[in-house]
Formats: structure tokens, sequence, C-alpha cells
């Protein structure tokens, strides 16, 4: 972390005010936490695993240290210490999602704005659509924007992209209202309609038993809901995922990957009151 925080993004609720945390489960129900704080000044943080073990985080920059985009964090031990630097991104995006197309291929979804980077117009005045872009990598580090947009809509925001089977689903949001999208090849998706209406900015993870399960963001903390299919309602769950503690405002943007073992790691942020 910087020793001085700059205020790269002055939006109150923006990503200069939140803050990157882990926690850790067994069972994708029950999780704890140290309220180790792994990246300061980011949002939107979306974790990964490499084929050689390493760990790394991509999320929204408030710092400002390089410019406006994204900041990645690596760690190779394990998750006991995380080095911060930057992506090579042309273009810029927010809200990043990655999914694995191949063994040493991934893809990254970000949404675009259309009123470009800065500060957004006031609520209700945006009447243009929202898209879902991609980029691939190799490496992790350099990524090349692909053709096309995936997905567009007023407002939409936050792509949550999962594989079920040989089909692709996107989840975005409006407000607390997730959607649900569908693809044959995870370029071209198709909306499906509205999955969710208590809670939204989801993170969804395919369990080694099949099942579907949704963590997203509500007004007590980080809920979860199942599906039946990667497109039908979400089935909520009783409880709360990571609660709301008193000295925190948000806690939001859950991301699940497998700890390469039996159990299960979600990066999220906070924003501290």
């Amino acid at each position: 972390m910087p020793s001085t925080r700059a205020i790269a993004v002055p939006d109150p609720e923006g990503p200069s005010f939140h803050q990157v945390l882990i926690a850790k489960s067994t069972d994708g129900l029950n999780w704890e936490t140290d309220n180790r704080i792994l990246i300061d000044q980011a949002s939107v943080p979306e974790v990964v695993r490499f084929s050689d073990g390493r760990l790394g985080i991509y999320a929204v920059d408030g710092s400002g240290q390089g410019g406006p985009g994204y900041v990645y964090a690596e760690s190779r031990d394990g998750g006991k210490t995380w080095t911060c630097g930057k992506m090579n991104f042309a273009g810029f995006g927010a809200d990043p999602d990655i999914v694995w197309v191949a063994e040493n291929t991934m893809r990254l979804y970000s949404v675009m704005f259309p009123f470009g980077p800065g500060q957004p117009p006031s609520p209700g005045q945006n009447t243009k659509p929202n898209s879902v872009n991609s980029a691939i990598s190799t490496d992790g580090k350099n990524f090349s924007v692909e053709e096309g947009t995936r997905l567009e809509g007023v407002n939409y925001t936050d792509p949550d992209v999962i594989r079920v089977g040989n089909e692709w689903f996107m989840y975005v949001s409006t407000g607390p209202t997730a959607w649900a999208a569908k693809s044959n090849d995870g370029l071209k998706f198709e909306l499906i309609g509205k999955v969710n209406e208590t809670g939204a900015v989801s993170g969804s993870f395919v369990f080694p038993d099949g099942k579907i399960r949704h963590y997203y963001c509500a007004n007590s903390g980080i809920e979860s809901a199942l599906s039946d299919t990667g497109g039908s309602v979400w089935k909520k769950e009783i409880g709360i995922r990571i609660p709301k503690a008193e000295n925190v405002k948000i806690v939001c943007d859950p991301s699940i990957i497998s700890d390469g073992k039996s159990g299960y790691w979600m990066v999220y942020k906070i924003q501290p009151k």
C-alpha cells in the first residue's frame, strides 16, 4: 500500500475508499476472515489460481498509481504475501471477471461505460447502454481486446461469468436486481431474464458436486443462493456468508475459487465507515 493515500476517484462511494480482503471456508457456507487488507484503495476484486500455483487478484484501482484502470496483485506463497502491480490492458473498463478458456488462457470480461473514464452522469440520467467487453491473456498480465461486445444494456454492471457443461452464463446487475444471459461460446450472450431481486453484484461458483451457488451483495452483507440451472431463478439460502461489521459501511463484490485442496477462498471488498 502507498504511504500516502491519493484519492484518484473522488466519488465517496468509489474505489479510492474501498479495501480488498479474503475469507476462507471448508464448505462454501461458513466463512472466516482475519480482516487483513490485501489491497488498499481497490474495488470489485476477481481472484484466480494459475496452473503453477500462483494466485492473482484483479481489481479496479482507486489509488491512481500509474493511471486509471486495474491493479493486479500476485501471491507466490499461498496467499501469505501479495505484490501489487499493473496490467497491460489497452482500454479502460471496470468490474473485472475472469474465466479460464484453456489451461493457460484466460478471458477477462469488463464493463465499458458510454461516458468513458471519470465521473458518471447523475442517477437516472444515463439512457445509453453499457457494454460488456472481453480481452484474452496467456500470461495473466498482458491482455488483447477481443472484437465486438458480449452483452449490452442500460445500467448493466458487474459481469459474473461461469461455465456449466458446454454452456456459459453471465449475470449482470442493475442495482439490487440480477439478470442472467446465456451463450454457447462465451462471446455472444443473449438475455434470459431476471433471476434475483434482493441482491446482485454476484460471484458465482460451480462446486465439484455440480451445485451452482451465487454469492451476492445484500443489505446485511454477502448472502448466497442456489440455482437449479445456470439460467434459473435463484433460491436464497439461510444465513449470511460475510456479515457487515459495525465499523463497515459496505461489504460486497465476492469472487470465489478453490483453495487447491478441499476448501474455498473468497476475496471481497469493504468500505469502512
